[in-house]
């Protein structure tokens, strides 16, 4: 192994939560959960959940919905 490749290996990665996680955190319990379970459910779309988070201050991007969605095997 190359002394490049060592020392990607090798170097520790930060070990930040993921965006979802971060905001079903700072929505607090009921609302955290809420927001799981919209983003479970395919009938709801990803600007829908983008508006109700922003009436709330937060921002994201359209494109974290989406991905955490085919990651869980969430359909129509």
């Amino acid at each position: 192994m190359g002394k490049f490749l060592a020392e990607v290996k090798n170097t520790e990665l930060n070990k930040r939560t993921d965006r979802i996680t971060e905001i079903a955190e700072q929505l607090g319990k009921a609302d955290g959960e809420d927001f799981l379970a919209a983003l479970a459910d395919p009938t709801i779309r990803p600007t829908q959940i983008l508006k109700a988070l922003q009436a709330r201050g937060i921002t994201m991007s359209g494109s974290i919905i989406t991905r955490w969605r085919q990651t869980k095997n969430v359909t129509r």
